[in-house]
């Protein structure tokens, strides 16, 4: 069992069980079908929970791991085994874009993108690096969610480059209206805040004639051609042309 002093009754605590709902099936094979289509061997058990146990018990480990480090991650309070509690650590990034007008989301997404950068290059990934699992106080970001079962069954290295596609798809919404410009900044920021971005590039060079096909195949529908989740993707594939296209410049 792992213990700490209560927190404050004023602060926030978020807990954690075992028998909370897992993810499904379906939804397991979504993942492991999506992560492949883009180049991701994520393991099969890495995606398939079964076990709430074993899953607490893992994200448990990985928190006091990363709090070892020196990390920015919630506190743990308590651990029973069936049961974690954590400290609060603020409001998602996603929740504060969702709160800002239009012209104000870049510089946010930007550092964003850079404090993962910076993360990764001091040797650690996420798994979840999805907006909605990173959080913003106004000094500094943190980290939240730490389930996914990705390491050791995959290098270090492409599970990095996963995390930067989690957090970039996530940021679709908000990125779209701003153009391909807004994502190859925040690209540009990853790229230029840690020694991440060759890699990336690479990655990136490799995805996108899979990403572009499915978007020329999309515009035999005119429903789907004109649906927001198909106009997002092509101003990510955009801006990601655009990312690789730079660099054969420099």
């Amino acid at each position: 069992m792992s213990t700490s002093a209560p927190p404050p009754s004023s602060f926030k605590t978020w807990t954690k069980t075992a028998d909370r709902p897992l993810r499904s099936l379906r939804k397991s094979m979504g993942i492991w079908v999506f992560a492949h289509f883009v180049g991701v061997p994520v393991p099969w058990h890495a995606v398939r929970q079964t076990d709430g146990r074993a899953l607490l018990a893992y994200e448990h480990e990985r928190l006091q791991a990363l709090v070892a480090a020196g990390e920015h991650v919630p506190p743990v309070l308590t651990f029973d085994g069936f049961s974690l509690t954590t400290g609060d650590v603020g409001d998602t990034v996603d929740h504060q874009l969702h709160r800002m007008s239009e012209g104000e989301r870049l510089p946010l997404m930007c550092a964003a993108s850079a404090d993962l950068a910076a993360f990764h290059a001091r040797g650690h990934w996420h798994g979840g690096a999805q907006l909605r699992n990173t959080t913003w106080d106004g000094v500094r970001f943190a980290r939240l969610d730490f389930e996914e079962q990705l390491r050791p069954g995959m290098a270090l290295e492409t599970v990095q480059v996963y995390d930067v596609l989690q957090m970039l798809l996530s940021l679709a919404r908000f990125l779209q209206p701003l153009g391909p410009g807004a994502v190859l900044a925040v690209l540009q920021a990853y790229d230029a805040a840690g020694p991440g971005g060759p890699a990336l590039r690479r990655f990136i060079e490799h995805l996108l004639p899979r990403l572009q096909r499915v978007s020329r195949i999309a515009a035999w529908s005119k429903r789907l051609d004109t649906s927001r989740e198909l106009m997002r993707l092509r101003t990510v594939l955009d801006g990601m042309a655009a990312f690789v296209a730079n660099a054969s410049r420099a």
